[in-house]
């Protein structure tokens, strides 16, 4: 009886134990969770563990093929994206007015107040309260909203005493950091303004000072 009732529990212990294992092949959830995923991606917002759940069926089964669901995409997108030329004609105009703060930000010590940004837009020819030819509609929204909601901006608030108005800054938010280098926008800069990338070496090492600071 004694050995009836151990060889039950260890039949449940290694059942257990086996539901528990990482999936290591392709199943319909695994590509339910893909496509999820694939589907949503364009938008560039932020996906979250809970928003799979649907898609895998539970929190349990989500867990154990997030490991594949993360090797399948890294070989799918294994290579950066490295030209504007690969964006399609709806993101290439995002994508430009992204490069284009990102740039400002970058040649304003990293960190902006938002009427100096718009003002700079508006240097541009670009009104964000007007629908602009090539960017299109809904600047500020585009800018002060999906932007951010993106994590490629950071807005912050501060006031410097309790006399003055509160003003809003605008930052790298960290998916701008972990997308782009600073290399990258003096490239980018340097062919915008006509310039030698020599000529950005001083922004250049601010930028690099203080993203070593934040480690």
């Amino acid at each position: 009886m004694a050995s009836t009732s151990r060889a039950s529990r260890s039949q449940n212990v290694n059942l257990s134990q086996a539901s528990q294992q990482p999936v290591q092949e392709l199943d319909d959830k695994v590509r339910a969770i893909i496509n999820y995923i694939l589907d949503h991606i364009a938008q560039k917002i932020p996906i979250k563990d809970k928003d799979l759940v649907p898609a895998a069926g539970d929190r349990n089964e989500l867990k154990k093929r997030l490991p594949l669901v993360t090797k399948l995409l890294a070989k799918r997108f294994e290579e950066p994206l490295a030209s504007i030329h690969e964006l399609t004609p709806e993101q290439r105009p995002q994508f430009t007015l992204l490069y284009i703060i990102l740039m400002y930000i970058f040649l304003r010590g990293n960190r902006i107040e938002d009427s100096k940004l718009w003002g700079m837009l508006e240097m541009l020819n670009i009104q964000a309260d007007e629908e602009h030819g090539y960017f299109g509609p809904n600047l500020h929204k585009l800018i002060e909203e999906t932007f951010v909601k993106q994590q490629y901006l950071k807005r912050e608030r501060s006031q410097l005493s309790a006399y003055d108005d509160p003003k809003t800054f605008f930052l790298w938010g960290v998916r701008a950091k972990a997308e782009f280098t600073y290399e990258q926008i003096v490239q980018f800069a340097s062919k915008l303004l006509n310039q030698h990338p020599k000529m950005f070496d001083h922004y250049l090492a601010m930028a690099q000072e203080g993203a070593n600071a934040e480690q």
